[in-house]
């Protein structure tokens, strides 16, 4: 698929069952941030951890999850609610194929020819 005929929004679902046996299924709609949603991503995240730098990996993680869910997905099913939710699992499905979505639009850059004098 060429780059310019990707879409700057996308619709997944995701079906994921965790270990109590509850099925959480339904279907997302996320956006490509733009770059003043990409600073209020940012700020969102440091107000989630309080501004502290220190604090251990998988709460630093889940804040940026959260907050990048926060602003980019525009539907989702009425039982998302994550800050709700005890299981990982269950963010951690939406936001992976979120990732996936944002994959298509990296490219390898472009090496600038190399002139010989």
């Amino acid at each position: 698929m060429d780059k310019k005929d990707l879409l700057n929004s996308h619709t997944f679902t995701v079906d994921v069952t965790v270990p109590s046996g509850e099925n959480f299924k339904g279907s997302f709609t996320v956006h490509r941030p733009t770059i003043g949603e990409r600073i209020r991503l940012g700020v969102q995240e440091g107000r989630e951890l309080q501004g502290l730098a220190n604090v251990d990996f998988l709460t630093s993680n889940l804040a940026h999850i959260l907050s990048t869910l926060e602003v980019v997905v525009d539907s989702c099913p009425v039982w998302w609610k994550p800050r709700d939710l005890r299981d990982l699992e269950v963010v951690q499905a939406v936001y992976d194929k979120y990732i996936d979505y944002l994959q298509e639009f990296q490219g390898t850059p472009k090496q600038e020819p190399q002139t010989t004098s």
